[in-house]
């Protein structure tokens, strides 16, 4: 029920086709019923009559419904198809714009490979029961119920033949879609991991090569597609043999009425037109039945993808876009106050009790071990996560009370993994900005040291970065991300790791380049000569405060803080020798 009212809100926009391709539909089925009686006329009265005037008559009007029948039809198919097509971009627009809204735990929990299945191929299924639907979900019944009603005008007793044949055949029908169902959801999960794997190998295809671990991946897939194949047969074995039965059934009513239509016609109760008719009406009975078959069986497969399209919908994201009306604070002072965060589903915290504050236009240097929660921890700051306990303030204000957008808009962030997009150097800058400056694009890329690597290609700006950013080297694509995000002249800049990829002396210019701004800086390193600088370092294991100070402080007053700067150090040298 839920499902088909998601349907009626996106059909309303399209309500004149909508309403117009089933009453087509019965104009033509109307048109295909009244053939079998006008031909039972001409065989009767034409032909054994010997009536030749009344075979050009009827013909004639035989030719006038068929032509009425077949515009109505054509009418209807592109009704359908265009309502459809329209349906499906809908919808898909529709989800689009709802995962755009999602929180990364609400992407965390519906899965990447699973939201791309949603989005293609379940909305392609029910786009495509649309278009059968508007045509076969009308003509299916009108034509059953039609050639059932003309069959008792012709002859009582061939319709007896119907009563006993058609029980058998419906509860055929609903026998095998009972067991089929289930299979259909079955089906899409094994899709969704399909496409996951299919995913994760394209998307690490360098680290397959790398590792040459192409024999395995390829395991992997066949045993993915092989899975999803098994589900698919099982589910086809049972479709395939409802077909036959249904045919065997009714070709045994057919029979019936040729063997009972022999005896009527001897004994002059029936006339020959009279079975021609009749029989005419048991295989559009029999195509009726398969037309609804099919129906069925696309609507029983469809509900399975609508429940998952319910899903996409209905999820409540988290973080709400809805505008609150409160802007971040001028005096953007930055202050966690014994926060928490534990991912939905972990019994764990990632991060436990962390509390500090720096005051705008400060650094903050955060270190620690791979896995200690450093990313985990600013990806509370833009609100990708929401805090579990305690609050984090910005000005004094909770940023659970501020505009979400306006928020983002003042939190730029370079993550750890750069993703720059297919396009030019211009269209990535201009995802920071829309209306950035030719001169302001390259104040931003002069700040992040690559301007002068920008100007140098044949195209400058109009340079085309490939898929992936396989053109340009993990360097190039780290400076060009942090340029995107200087441009748009955040309250907040975090770099999450995102100078890894570059050198010494070029990390040290942008440093320098970045000490001049007076925007708040919160940097994750590993370095700890890199950052020694900062305002304020946090040091952080296992997702709890080790540490909190300035660097003098931190060498004086923490061991764990000491002995990491030390071994470093002693590492520098060790490489210098």
């Amino acid at each position: 029920m839920k499902s088909i009212k998601i349907i009626l809100q996106f059909l309303r926009k399209h309500l004149t086709l909508t309403l117009m391709a089933p009453l087509c539909v019965v104009i033509e089925v109307v048109a295909e019923l009244v053939q079998p009686k006008i031909m039972s006329e001409i065989v009767n009265r034409g032909v054994i009559g010997g009536e030749s005037d009344i075979i050009t008559a009827l013909g004639f009007k035989m030719l006038i419904i068929t032509l009425i029948g077949v515009c109505a039809g054509i009418f209807s198919i592109y009704a359908a198809g265009k309502v459809s097509y329209a349906f499906g971009a809908d919808m898909r627009t529709n989800m689009f714009s709802r995962i755009q809204k999602f929180s990364f735990s609400n992407i965390d929990r519906l899965q990447t490979g699973s939201l791309i299945t949603r989005i293609t191929s379940d909305v392609t299924q029910v786009q495509n029961v649309i278009q059968a639907s508007m045509r076969l979900l009308f003509r299916a019944p009108f034509m059953f119920i039609g050639a059932i009603v003309m069959v008792f005008m012709l002859d009582l007793k061939m319709a007896y033949i119907l009563i006993i044949i058609l029980p058998i055949l419906l509860f055929t029908i609903i026998y095998i879609l009972k067991k089929t169902f289930p299979l259909f959801t079955i089906v899409q999960q094994k899709m969704d991991k399909f496409n996951t794997v299919v995913q994760e190998l394209l998307s690490g295809i360098r680290v397959v090569k790398a590792y040459v671990r192409e024999p395995g991946e390829k395991e992997r897939f066949e045993a993915s597609n092989e899975d999803y194949i098994a589900s698919s047969l099982k589910v086809s074995k049972l479709i395939i043999i409802m077909m036959p039965a249904m045919s065997f059934i009714m070709n045994l009513g057919v029979v019936g009425v040729l063997w009972f239509g022999e005896y009527e016609v001897a004994d002059g109760r029936l006339n020959v037109g009279d079975i021609m008719a009749c029989t005419n009406y048991m295989t559009q009975i029999l195509m009726s039945l398969m037309m609804a078959q099919r129906v069925i069986m696309s609507i029983t497969q469809a509900e399975a993808s609508m429940v998952r399209i319910n899903e996409v919908l209905e999820t409540e994201c988290e973080l709400d876009l809805q505008s609150t009306g409160v802007d971040v604070p001028k005096e953007g002072d930055l202050e966690f106050d014994n926060v928490s965060f534990q991912y939905e589903g972990s019994n764990k915290n990632q991060i436990s009790n962390i509390s500090f504050k720096i005051n705008k236009g400060e650094t903050l240097a955060i270190l620690g071990s791979t896995g200690s929660g450093k990313s985990t921890l600013v990806n509370l700051i833009p609100r990708f996560y929401d805090v579990t306990e305690g609050s984090i303030k910005i000005g004094g204000k909770d940023i659970r009370e501020i505009d979400r957008k306006a928020l983002q808009e003042s939190v730029g962030m370079v993550m750890q993994n750069t993703v720059l997009f297919s396009g030019t150097i211009a269209d990535n800058m201009r995802m920071g900005k829309e209306d950035a400056t030719e001169e302001e694009m390259i104040e931003a890329l002069r700040k992040a040291d690559i301007a002068d690597f920008v100007l140098s290609l044949p195209d400058g700006l109009n340079h085309i970065i490939e898929q992936d950013a396989t053109n340009i080297s993990g360097g190039q694509r780290q400076r060009i991300s942090i340029a995107r995000t200087l441009i748009s002249e955040p309250d907040i800049l975090i770099l999450d790791d995102s100078l890894s990829a570059v050198d010494l002396i070029t990390e040290s210019k942008i440093r320098k380049a970045l000490g001049k701004l007076e925007m708040t800086k919160i940097i994750i390193a590993q370095r700890i000569s890199s950052i020694k600088d900062a305002n304020k370092i946090l040091m952080i294991e296992d997702g709890k405060m080790l540490c909190y100070g300035s660097h003098d402080e931190l060498y004086k007053s923490s061991v764990e803080y000491r002995e990491v700067y030390d071994s470093q150090v002693q590492s520098a040298e060790e490489g210098k020798l």
